[in-house]
């Protein structure tokens, strides 16, 4: 009988951090319509105020854990330190940087995140095969 292993597979993480990534991104093309189609946004605005920080702090430990697992390009590890502290700086500086802004910024840091977890998903995957 064979021992299970209790580590993740290869590239768990990285699809842990693609879906968390891409549902960043919807939500911040989404806003500018959501706002111009609900006529209670400031009831909603107060839950919004935080939603970067929950994506930052959700986000994360995918970047932390996929890094931990073995890859062979410091482009990834770039891609996805700068994503992540791209994500951070957009909810740090929300007031300043506005509703489009920080849409804008955050909708960067996201495609930096889901490129540097699919390239890091792809070169695990071509190792395990």
């Amino acid at each position: 009988m064979k021992k299970e292993s209790k580590r993740a597979k290869p590239g768990f993480w990285d699809r842990v951090g693609i879906g968390l990534s891409g549902i960043c991104a919807i939500h911040c093309l989404l806003v500018p319509v959501i706002v111009a189609l609900i006529p209670l946004w400031p009831a909603f605005e107060e839950f919004h105020e935080y939603t970067h920080f929950i994506f930052f702090v959700a986000i994360a430990p995918a970047v932390y854990l996929s890094l931990r697992q073995r890859h062979q390009s410091p482009r990834i590890t770039i891609l996805l330190l700068t994503g992540l502290f791209i994500i951070f700086l957009a909810w740090y500086f929300n007031e300043i940087l506005g509703e489009y802004g920080e849409a804008g910024i955050t909708l960067l840091g996201s495609i930096l995140l889901i490129t540097g977890h699919w390239l890091n998903y792809k070169s695990k995957s071509k190792v395990s095969v």
